[in-house]
C-alpha cells in the first residue's frame, strides 16, 4: 500500500508519502540491499536503522519529524551522509502528480484543500493511456546511488517514464 497526502494551502501545493516502501542504503559504502523499508513517519524525526550486510556500518534513518526528506546516517567515521526526498526519487510529488494527471486527463489529485490521493488509481491511469497508446515500456533510470526501487513504486516510475520520459527539472 502507499498513501499519498495533498496539501493545497500553504506556501505551495505538495504531496507527501505517509505509508511506502522506501530502499535503503548505506551511506558508508553505498549499497542498497533489496528489502524495502515501511515508512511510516518517525517518532521525533528517527525512523529506524540496520546494520550494512556489505560493510557492517550501523546505519540510523531520520526525517524531519514525521516527514521527508528520509536520511541515512552511516555510524563509520569520516564517511557522508547520503539523502532522498523520496517524492522526488519516486515521482509522486506534486508536479510529478499534475504532470501525469494532464497526460491521462484525469484528475489524480482530488478536489479538495486537503485529502489523500488513490496512489493505485493514479498507477492505473497512467499504465492506462502508455497500453491505450500501444508504446512499448521503457525502463526509468534510477538517480546515482539508487540501484532498485521497490514495487509498486517501480511500476509507477516506468510507466511515467514510457509515458513522459525524464522527470522535469
Amino acid at each position: 500500500m502507499v498513501r499519498l497526502y495533498f496539501n493545497r494551502s500553504g506556501r505551495r501545493p505538495s504531496a507527501q508519502l505517509l505509508d511506502v516502501p522506501i530502499f535503503t542504503v548505506c551511506p558508508a559504502c553505498g549499497f542498497v540491499p533489496h528489502e524495502a523499508w515501511r515508512y511510516v513517519g518517525s517518532r521525533y524525526g528517527h525512523v529506524g536503522g540496520f546494520t550494512c550486510g556489505r560493510c557492517g556500518a550501523r546505519v540510523t534513518i531520520l526525517d524531519g519529524d514525521c516527514r521527508p526528506p528520509v536520511r541515512f546516517v552511516a555510524d563509520v567515521p569520516g564517511k557522508p551522509a547520503r539523502s532522498f526526498v523520496f517524492e522526488d526519487v519516486y515521482r509522486l510529488n506534486w508536479s510529478d502528480l499534475m504532470r501525469a494527471g494532464a497526460l491521462t486527463r484525469t484528475d489524480l489529485i482530488p478536489p479538495g484543500e486537503k485529502g489523500y490521493v488513490e496512489f493505485e488509481a493514479a498507477l492505473a491511469a497512467v499504465q492506462g493511456e502508455v497500453a491505450r497508446l500501444d508504446l512499448p515500456p521503457v525502463p526509468a533510470p534510477l538517480p546515482e546511488g539508487v540501484s532498485w526501487v521497490p514495487e509498486p513504486l517501480r511500476a509507477w516510475l516506468d510507466a511515467l517514464f514510457t509515458l513522459d520520459g525524464p522527470p522535469a527539472g
